[in-house]
């Protein structure tokens, strides 16, 4: 059991893949910090980062009743982007992590998917990453992506319920609508 597991990514925007990704971490550590880029490090573009937030303590509240862990949203990159304006990478994540809570860097899972755990090892300085942290590798839920969500959306369509993140108003999902991807 890990004493910690770092959920991050973009959450644009947040749908029930995620979710789940949530909850099982949650079976594998004591506590879950769900963090939303503040400032993508590949420039990407994003909804507000406050909406964000929002959306991400709404669904984080709904689950917490069934997760086994303590599960929160964190602002964790929002603190260190706005201390400094070079881009924000899961290493400085993790490490900033294990210095504040003085934890062996093994006590921290980085919480990845099967694409992303294969690209590991070219993230920024990611063979000392895979060195001093562990990796808790979820299955994604198949065929629900923010990206094809957003193209959905941006198409005038209904997403299946099924894609909705629970705690999410349904009507939030409309700004992508209006906005495009």
């Amino acid at each position: 059991m890990f004493e910690l597991a770092l959920y991050g990514g973009a959450f644009n925007p947040p749908h029930a893949g995620h979710a789940r990704v949530m909850l099982e971490a949650a079976r594998h550590a004591r506590r879950v910090l769900v963090v939303p880029s503040f400032r993508h490090p590949d420039g990407k573009q994003m909804v507000d980062f406050e909406l964000r937030v929002n959306w991400l303590q709404a669904i984080t509240q709904c689950l917490q009743p069934e997760c086994p862990a303590e599960l929160a949203v964190s602002r964790l990159e929002q603190q260190v982007a706005l201390a400094d304006p070079a881009p924000v990478y899961s290493y400085t994540l993790l490490r900033r992590l294990a210095d504040d809570l003085a934890l062996d860097g093994k006590r921290i899972a980085l919480v990845v998917g099967d694409d992303v755990a294969r690209q590991l090892s070219g993230f920024h300085r990611g063979e000392e990453l895979l060195r001093r942290f562990s990796i808790l590798r979820i299955d994604e839920q198949p065929g629900v992506r923010s990206s094809v969500l957003r193209q959905c959306l941006a198409r005038g369509e209904t997403p299946p319920d099924r894609w909705l993140a629970p705690g999410m108003n349904p009507l939030n999902y409309g700004l992508y609508a209006v906005h495009g991807s």
